[in-house]
């Protein structure tokens, strides 16, 4: 068993308040432990070394054998443009990058979309394709890391090729069903007119793409039911974070009720054991039936902590700065199964919570999720005027 992390509270008698192991392994804790002040001085920035090891110069491996990539499922696009996202977060963010991953990834990005504007989502790790089109939710996904690469001026030596990509695309994304696909692309048009407010067909668009989410959301409403869908499956937080995000452009408070009345619903049964619990895969949670507690993913965890960054622009009763803090608490190990799925030795993030324990296989979406995660968390901890103990 590796060397423990032990994290106090101000208490008198100093007793560890939480423990980390370094290996993933069981941890003991009050549940009431909301000091991360040693956990961001073991871990100052973002350790790069995973994405370094998963990385060709085609792109970033999909799935991990254990700590190692798994040829046998090639590559995607969803996970490259979570990688590059995952950059351009991390150097807003003022942590260190290596622009030759994000040029990596972008031209991954290049090469995944076909003459007609489309992105291809599979690719085997001979370097073929493996469908004429991908999903929906991994075009939405590239059109919000696009969106968000070219609202950075500081990139601009990209942005003609990113622009390019872009423009080819855009007249596809309305025809997305998806709801996340379509939360994805608003995210995407939102940083787009951040950089271009004056671009008529993109605020078009938006308001098209979030009349869409809205249309859903009453129309699965219902009493004990505030959600867009009948079932609340994965990556869940990211909609209501599109229509928050929407609301403060757009200036409707129709989208912002909406928005803000879902994430009431959603914090309701993410804590509902007092620590994050996240909505399984194994099952999900459909009106009418038990909530499913295992496959919980770190997906999960990226977005809501995003969620909550959004959210503190909004009056509330929620504690969102102790929601970010608790949410991230999660991968070490305050969570259902008392279990950590960061490896400190390896600096990388196990797949998930199954039934018997810990997946551990470290996947690229787990990994990536978990560094985003910790650039909000860790943006939360170093803010003014919040509440640390020593």
């Amino acid at each position: 068993m590796g060397k423990c992390l032990e994290i106090l509270t101000g208490r008198e008698d100093k007793k560890p308040h939480f423990i980390i192991d370094r290996g993933g392994h069981r941890l003991k804790g009050s549940k009431n432990m909301r000091d991360l002040r040693e956990f961001f001085k073991d871990v100052p920035q973002v350790d790069w070394g995973y994405l370094e090891r998963f990385s060709t110069q085609t792109g970033i491996f999909q799935h991990g054998k254990f700590n190692i990539p798994n040829y046998h499922h090639g590559y995607c696009l969803d996970d490259n443009c979570r990688a590059l996202l995952l950059l351009l977060m991390a150097d807003t963010e003022g942590e260190p990058i290596d622009s030759r991953l994000l040029s990596t990834y972008l031209a991954f990005i290049l090469y995944a979309q076909e003459e007609k504007g489309w992105f291809r989502n599979f690719m085997s790790y001979d370097l073929q394709f493996l469908e004429s089109i991908g999903s929906e939710d991994s075009m939405g996904r590239t059109m919000w890391t696009l969106g968000y690469l070219l609202s950075k001026k500081r990139f601009s030596q990209f942005h003609d090729v990113t622009r390019e990509i872009f423009d080819r695309a855009i007249h596809h994304v309305q025809s997305s069903r998806s709801i996340r696909a379509v939360a994805y692309n608003t995210l995407g048009i939102l940083h787009f007119l951040e950089a271009n407010p004056k671009e008529k067909f993109h605020q078009k668009l938006l308001k098209t793409l979030v009349q869409f989410i809205m249309k859903e959301y009453k129309s699965c409403r219902r009493e004990n039911w505030h959600w867009y869908e009948e079932i609340i499956s994965y990556d869940n937080a990211i909609i209501p974070l599109a229509l928050l995000r929407a609301a403060k452009m757009l200036k409707n408070k129709e989208i912002a009720d909406i928005a803000l009345e879902s994430v009431i619903f959603l914090d309701k049964i993410l804590f509902r054991h007092g620590h994050l619990s996240t909505i399984g895969n194994n099952g999900w949670y459909r009106i009418g039936h038990p909530i499913s507690e295992f496959g919980q993913q770190p997906i999960e965890v990226a977005s809501i902590i995003m969620l909550y960054e959004e959210l503190k622009q909004y009056q509330t009763a929620i504690d969102c700065s102790e929601r970010i803090r608790t949410a991230f608490l999660w991968f070490l190990g305050k969570n259902d199964k008392k279990l950590g799925l960061f490896n400190f030795e390896q600096m990388a993030c196990y797949d998930g919570l199954d039934e018997h324990g810990i997946n551990k296989n470290q996947g690229a979406e787990s990994n990536i999720s978990f560094w985003m995660a910790y650039l909000s968390a860790k943006k939360e901890w170093k803010s003014p005027g919040v509440e640390r103990y020593s």
